[in-house]
C-alpha cells in the first residue's frame, strides 16, 4: 500500500498516483502548519493537471492560461510564493494551510 492510499480517499489517491509530481508536493505539504495570519504572499498561482490556470504578482500583473471548455480540472493546487497551501480534488479539500490573511492588500 502506498502513502496516498493510507492517507486519502480513493478518488484523491487515484489522482495523486496519476500525477506523481503533485503527489510529492502534497506529501511534503500535508503536515506543514497554517500560514501566519500576517503573511502576505508576493505571488499566487493556481494549477491543475494541465499546468498553470492563473496567477497574480502582487502590485504588478495577473495572468491566465487559455483553456478549452472540454479541459476539466481533475484537481486544483494553489501555490503562494511557490509553496503549496491549498489542494483539492472536486469538493474534497486535501490541504488547506490558509487562515484569514489579515496583512494583505492586493
Amino acid at each position: 500500500m502506498n502513502i496516498s492510499q493510507q492517507r486519502f480517499s480513493s478518488r484523491v489517491s487515484l489522482i495523486l498516483d496519476k500525477y506523481p509530481q503533485w503527489h510529492s508536493k502534497v506529501i511534503k505539504s500535508i503536515n506543514k502548519p497554517p500560514l501566519d495570519k500576517d503573511y502576505c504572499p508576493q505571488i499566487l498561482e493556481v494549477f491543475d493537471q494541465n499546468g498553470l490556470l492563473a496567477g497574480i504578482v502582487r502590485g504588478y500583473s495577473s495572468y491566465e492560461s487559455m483553456r478549452n471548455v472540454e479541459q476539466n480540472s481533475e484537481f486544483n493546487a494553489w501555490l503562494l510564493d511557490e509553496e503549496l497551501v491549498v489542494f483539492y480534488v472536486g469538493a474534497e479539500l486535501v490541504i488547506n494551510r490558509l487562515q484569514l490573511l489579515q496583512g494583505c492588500v492586493w
